[in-house]
């Protein structure tokens, strides 16, 4: 799994900050290290992915010109609480019955 080790240089403020919060959560630098760059690229590929859809969307619409106007948006809207989940329906039965 492990492909190679990468180093990271890092102020001794930083590396003495790690070093404590390891303490204090008994986990070793590498550990924090490792799930804080984990995170970070689960923030920024979501982000990215964000990107390419409405990079898409608008190319979608430089070719077709297809827009929705503030009715249609409003009359999907409002249809949005028309119908509840079957769990929800069932809930409430049950509730009227009592």
């Amino acid at each position: 799994m492990t492909k190679s080790t990468m180093g990271v240089r890092l102020s001794e403020k930083t590396q003495d900050r790690l070093e404590a919060l390891g303490k204090t959560r008994d986990r070793s630098p590498h550990y924090l290290m490792k799930a804080a760059i984990e995170r970070f690229l689960d923030a920024e590929e979501a982000l990215e992915e964000e990107r390419q859809l409405i990079k898409s969307r608008w190319e979608k619409f430089e070719l077709t010109g297809e827009t929705l106007d503030h009715a249609g948006v409003k009359a999907w809207a409002d249809g949005l609480g028309d119908t509840l989940p079957s769990s929800a329906e069932s809930d409430e039965a049950g509730n009227d019955s009592a």
